[in-house]
């Protein structure tokens, strides 16, 4: 072989993405800086990718590549090994991306953030379309859907009560299956997703301000007592130092929406015509309680939620509880209609 062509040893070879007949190696970089090595096939990357397909066209491998391993030419990606994986398992894996569960135990934010960024830049249009639709199903527009949306993280918070002590699930907490807002902000931002800004600014504005999610999510910080006691407890939390003046103001009158909203609901909930006394008592220990939990939870939607089912316990007569529901849930869907409005372009 000509001395111009290096032929390497390879060491840090993908024992999952090392095909014998692979006629392309893909060289990666680790965080300690070591190269990392798939052998795959051109026909995969081509068939998803216009710029992987101009890249491994025979004409530019022969006229650019001068390593080999076993035979098979190296082309060099500037993204991380560990990216470069979890991308060729979707590529390689197609039940990934038809089941909707299947990646529900990977952190959100790197599902989504390192993935968008490569689809746009590699041109993999389906897949970025199936994230994209993932995105819009996790943060949605309608109430029902949010519902089902919040009913289904109550199961995952009661799988995390369940685990013991340690509120451990796979080896994660809560806030670690769960999308972090900002993040979603951005993307929506970048994407032009205006849809998914109601519901992730509504996320936000119910996160703990106190919880950050880069000193939970960070190795060096993540076991400090403050922020393990957030885990244990499955406080939300946010990347609060990545928002925008401009998103940090959105947020700022929507909290302000949200506490006008309460106070203005409660008190004409509470101005109801109640015929019996023990009705009306019962009345104003279900709002009352219900105005606590919207304050200390920061979730309105919720509060009203749980006073609808409350009230049916009350002890009220049935046309008193019947009357009280219907305002709840008309509360409710008010709440949702000023959120979405918020966000619509004038």
């Amino acid at each position: 072989m000509s001395t111009e062509f290096a032929v390497l040893s390879t060491p840090g070879r993908s024992q999952e993405f090392w095909f014998e007949d692979g006629d392309v190696v893909l060289s990666c970089l680790l965080p300690n800086n070591r190269r990392f090595f798939y052998r795959v096939h051109k026909f995969m990357l081509a068939r998803h990718s216009v710029p992987f397909a101009e890249m491994l066209k025979k004409e530019v491998i022969a006229a650019q590549c001068r390593e080999f391993v076993d035979g098979a030419p190296v082309v060099f990606l500037p993204e991380p090994a560990p990216e470069i994986y979890k991308l060729l398992c979707c590529l390689y894996n197609a039940l990934t991306l038809q089941n909707p569960h299947s990646l529900e135990e990977e952190q959100p934010i790197t599902r989504y953030d390192w993935l968008l960024r490569l689809c746009a830049k590699y041109q993999i249009l389906p897949l970025s379309k199936y994230i994209i639709a993932r995105l819009k199903a996790e943060w949605p527009v309608t109430l029902p859907a949010w519902d089902t949306r919040e009913a289904h993280i109550t199961a995952m918070r009661q799988q995390h009560i369940a685990a013991g002590p340690t509120r451990r699930v796979h080896n994660m907490y809560l806030d670690d299956r769960l999308p972090e807002p900002v993040m979603i902000i951005k993307i929506a931002h970048t994407l032009c997703l205006p849809q998914l800004l109601p519901a992730a600014f509504y996320e936000l504005a119910r996160s703990n301000p106190r919880a950050e999610w880069d000193a939970l999510h960070t190795v060096a910080t993540r076991a400090l007592a403050q922020n393990e006691r957030f885990l244990v407890e499955g406080v939300r939390s946010a990347r609060w130092g990545a928002l925008s003046a401009q998103d940090m103001l959105v947020l700022a009158t929507l909290k302000e929406t949200l506490s006008t909203l309460v106070r203005e609901g409660w008190d004409m909930m509470k101005r109801l015509e109640m015929p019996h006394a023990v009705c009306d008592t019962a009345r104003k220990g279900v709002l009352d309680r219900a105005k606590e939990l919207a304050v200390a939870s920061r979730d309105v939607l919720y509060a009203a939620h749980w006073a609808c089912h409350y009230t049916t316990k009350a002890g009220m007569c049935k046309a008193c509880e019947t009357n009280l529901v219907r305002c709840l849930a008309t509360f409710r869907m008010s709440c949702w209609h000023t959120l979405l409005r918020k966000f619509q372009h004038p």
